[in-house]
C-alpha cells in the first residue's frame, strides 16, 4: 500500500501539465476595426484568459496569440465574453475582464494569480473601473464575557460607496447597496435593477445566474485496507487483499459556491478480507510459544460525503477532494484462534461495530467527454476508526481507493 499511496501526490502533480493542454471551441474575436472574426478560441482557466486569447479561423488553421492590447475582447460561443479594459491603478494595465453586466453601469470579473475573484465596475463600456473590495481585518477587542482581549474579524465595504456614488441616479437601489455584502449573484441584480431603473438607449445585458446543478455518476475500482490486532499487548499488523469496489453518486454545483467549488455524496460497496498466523510469547509459560490465527472478514458500504475543488478548465482538469464518511458494516465477522501445544486451541471472538466514520482525502483528473459527461480517475485515502467495540481490539485502518468514475452532463 506504500507504494501505492505515492499516486496521491503523482496526481496533485497532473496540473502543471494540464496547463499546457489547448482546448479550442467555437468562438470570437473582436479586432480594433471593430469587425467580429468567428473561429475557434482555446479554452483556458480565467488566470490565463485574462492575460491572452488564442484564437484560430478553423480547425486546421494556425493559432494566434492577442494581448488584451490588441484586441477589445473575444467570447465563446453561447457562453462567456471578454473585454479588454484598462485596470484602475498607477501603473496602466490591461486585462481581458469577463462580462458580468452591460449598460449605463457595467459589472466585471476576473480572477487573480493567487486565485481570488475580483470584480469592476464602471459606466457603460468606455468608463473608467473602479475595484469593488470588501475587506477582513483582524483587531483585538476586550470581551467582558471572558475578562481578556481576543482576535476578532471586523469586515469593512468600500465597494458599498462606489456603487453608491456610480448608481446615484437611481434613488431605487441606494437601500439594497446598503446592506449589500460583495457577491456576485447580490451583484448581478444589483446591476440589473439599475439599468432597468435608469433606461435609455444603453444596450443592457445580465449574465445568465449560476443555478444548481445536479449531476449522475457512477463509480468503479478497487479498494484495500490495512490495521492491527491487539493480542498479549502486541499489535499484529493485518493487510487485505485488493477487492473491487463500486457504486453511485451526485454531485452538485450550488448556484452560490465558487464556480471551481462542488459538493458530491456517493454510496460505495467494498467487502475485506484480513488473515494472517503468528507466533507469540505465551503468558501462560516464560518459555513457551503459542499461534494466533487471526481472521477478520466484513462487507461495507461507504458514504462519503466529499467537496471538491478542480484547478483548471481545460481538457485535462485536476482536482483535490476532503470530506467525510460514515461506513455501514455488515456481514461481518472477526476472531482469534490461539493454540498452544498441549492445551489445544481456544477461539476468542472480537464483537464489531455496525458503524464507522472516516476523515477522507482525495486527489484525481477528470477529462470531459464533450456534452455528455466527464471521465474521473481519482486516488483516495481514508482513516477509519475502530471497527470492533472493544476499542482497542481492532485499531484504526486506513483504506485507499483507485476509481475511475462517469459523470453524466456538462
Amino acid at each position: 500500500m506504500r507504494n501505492l499511496l505515492r499516486l496521491l501526490p503523482v496526481l496533485c502533480l497532473v496540473a502543471p501539465a494540464a496547463l499546457a493542454q489547448s482546448n479550442f471551441k467555437p468562438g470570437y474575436i473582436l479586432p480594433p476595426s471593430g469587425d467580429t472574426l468567428r473561429g475557434e478560441v482555446d479554452y483556458r482557466s480565467e488566470q490565463r484568459n485574462r492575460k491572452l486569447c488564442r484564437f484560430r479561423p478553423a480547425g486546421a488553421a494556425a493559432v494566434t496569440e492577442y494581448q488584451p492590447e490588441q484586441l477589445l475582447g473575444f467570447g465563446y460561443s453561447g457562453g462567456r465574453s471578454y473585454q479588454s479594459r484598462q485596470l484602475p491603478g498607477a501603473t496602466a494595465e490591461k486585462a481581458f475582464l469577463q462580462v458580468l453586466a452591460l449598460g449605463k453601469a457595467s459589472l466585471y470579473l476576473t480572477v487573480r494569480a493567487d486565485d481570488r475573484e475580483a470584480y469592476y465596475a464602471g459606466p457603460a463600456t468606455t468608463g473608467p473601473l473602479e475595484l469593488l473590495v470588501q475587506r477582513d481585518t483582524s483587531i483585538v477587542v476586550y470581551n467582558k464575557a471572558i475578562g481578556r482581549e481576543i482576535n476578532t474579524l471586523e469586515r469593512s465595504y468600500p465597494f458599498r460607496s462606489k456603487l453608491a456614488l456610480l448608481m446615484s441616479d437611481c434613488p431605487k437601489v441606494q437601500a439594497s447597496i446598503v446592506s449589500m455584502e460583495l457577491k456576485e449573484q447580490k451583484l448581478l441584480k444589483l446591476f440589473s435593477e439599475y439599468n432597468a431603473c435608469v433606461g435609455g438607449s444603453t444596450p443592457q445585458y445580465v449574465v445568465a445566474e449560476r443555478k444548481a446543478k445536479v449531476r449522475f455518476s457512477v463509480l468503479g475500482g478497487v479498494y484495500q485496507s490495512e490495521m492491527k490486532v491487539t493480542e498479549n499487548d502486541k499489535k499484529l499488523p493485518l493487510e487485505a487483499a485488493w477487492q473491487p469496489t463500486f457504486g453511485v453518486g451526485i454531485v452538485v454545483n450550488p448556484g452560490f459556491f465558487h464556480h471551481k467549488l462542488s459538493a458530491g455524496l456517493q454510496a460505495l460497496y467494498v467487502k475485506q478480507s484480513f488473515k494472517n498466523s503468528y507466533t507469540v510469547p505465551s503468558p501462560a509459560s516464560s518459555t513457551g510459544l503459542e499461534q494466533k490465527d487471526v481472521r477478520v472478514d466484513f462487507s461495507m458500504v461507504q458514504l462519503p460525503l466529499l467537496l471538491r475543488y478542480t484547478f483548471l478548465e481545460g481538457p485535462v482538469r485536476p482536482y483535490l477532494q476532503a470530506g467525510f464518511q460514515i461506513g455501514a458494516v455488515f456481514q461481518k465477522k472477526a476472531e482469534v484462534v490461539t493454540t498452544r501445544q498441549l492445551f489445544g486451541s481456544s477461539t476468542r471472538e472480537i464483537e464489531m461495530r455496525t458503524m464507522i466514520t472516516a476523515p477522507v482525502v482525495a486527489a484525481g483528473i477528470s477529462l470531459p467527454t464533450g456534452s455528455v459527461g466527464s471521465v474521473q480517475l481519482e486516488a483516495r485515502m481514508g482513516w477509519q476508526d475502530s471497527y470492533s467495540q472493544a476499542t482497542q481490539a481492532l485499531t484504526s485502518a486506513k483504506g485507499l481507493s483507485l476509481l475511475a468514475g462517469y459523470t453524466f452532463g456538462k
